[in-house]
């Protein structure tokens, strides 16, 4: 089964889900490399919609290839949101990603139109489907670089230290998960609640039709291969080598993403071009793995405790 042929099994649960629920929102989710843009794209015939995308690098300025962004072209016709908002050195929380998503869908609802969240950063899909309470805390980049060097000194320090704050918050971590072991830490220290306390869900704005994309490992790593191979072709060296020239430093989040941080070390000479796209690819399986592991999560809660005004619907492709 192809994109193409679910097309009219997915237009009729979207037309059954709107005619309960007129101010519905449909969110689109799975690995990458499963075709969620394509079936938003081939679906926007059909309803009238504007996409947000729930992609964690999209948001980034100058990376293109390989956050794999929706044309221009096609983002003339179809409107899409949450794109090209922050350059590569600046912040963007998730909470920040959750006030501006639920103001665009009251904005597109408020034009007529059906709001399609589409991506596969499962934090930033649970902001809508689980709703959480998101704490005020904005970064303290002082307390991060503290932290970072108490690490380096200390290995599973972070870890340790968050198993005495928040125990139930630190056991989804990996002991080396600094970047989110920090944030976790960071809202402790600067809301007196630990990460645990604070997201708290809640029902959610709007009904929600759950649209699930999963493909098995084998299909979907030859996919994320052929995607690679492609962007290797088309520029993605060139793209990073120009980050850095304009000044954006490998040590940035948004640098230190998968497809930068390989290309990174090549560019630096840490390795040659056959052992980077190797690293591109393990590293881009081991993502798919972690999404579609977050994923089977929400099949199993359509199954077992379906969230009130949400609908579950999943395809099982090719």
């Amino acid at each position: 089964m192809e994109i193409e042929t679910i097309v009219p099994d997915a237009k009729a649960e979207i037309d059954h889900f709107l005619q309960t629920f007129p101010n519905g929102t449909i969110i689109i989710r799975g690995a990458t490399a499963t075709g969620k843009s394509k079936l938003s794209v081939l679906l926007s015939t059909f309803v009238p919609m504007e996409v947000i995308s729930a992609d964690s690098r999209q948001i980034f300025r100058l990376m293109d290839i390989w956050t794999d962004k929706i044309s221009k072209e096609i983002r003339a016709t179809l409107p899409h949101h949450q794109i090209d908002i922050v350059n590569p050195d600046e912040t963007y929380t998730a909470g920040q990603r959750k006030q501006d998503s639920e103001q665009t869908v009251e904005q597109i609802l408020g034009r007529g139109k059906i709001p399609f969240i589409v991506g596969g950063t499962g934090l930033y899909i649970d902001t809508i489907y689980k709703n959480f309470t998101m704490p005020k805390s904005a970064p303290n980049y002082s307390l991060r670089k503290q932290r970072e060097e108490q690490e380096l000194a200390q290995p599973w320090f972070l870890y340790e230290e968050l198993m005495k704050i928040d125990p139930e918050e630190a056991q989804k971590h990996h002991p080396h998960s600094t970047r989110y072991l920090i944030r976790a830490l960071e809202i402790y220290h600067t809301t007196g609640s630990n990460k645990t306390e604070t997201f708290q869900q809640q029902p959610v704005k709007h009904p929600l039709l759950l649209l699930g994309l999963r493909r098995e490992k084998e299909e979907t790593n030859k996919r994320i291969n052929a995607r690679i191979k492609e962007m290797l072709k088309g520029w993605l060296i060139d793209e990073v080598q120009s980050l850095l020239e304009r000044g954006y430093a490998p040590s940035l989040q948004s640098m230190q993403g998968i497809g930068y941080k390989e290309v990174i070390g090549y560019l630096q000479g840490t390795y040659d071009q056959e052992m980077m796209e190797e690293l591109l690819k393990r590293n881009t399986h081991h993502l798919a793995k972690k999404q579609r592991t977050r994923f089977r999560r929400y099949i199993g809660e359509g199954k077992a405790t379906p969230r009130e005004n949400v609908r579950y619907k999943v395809w099982y492709l090719d």
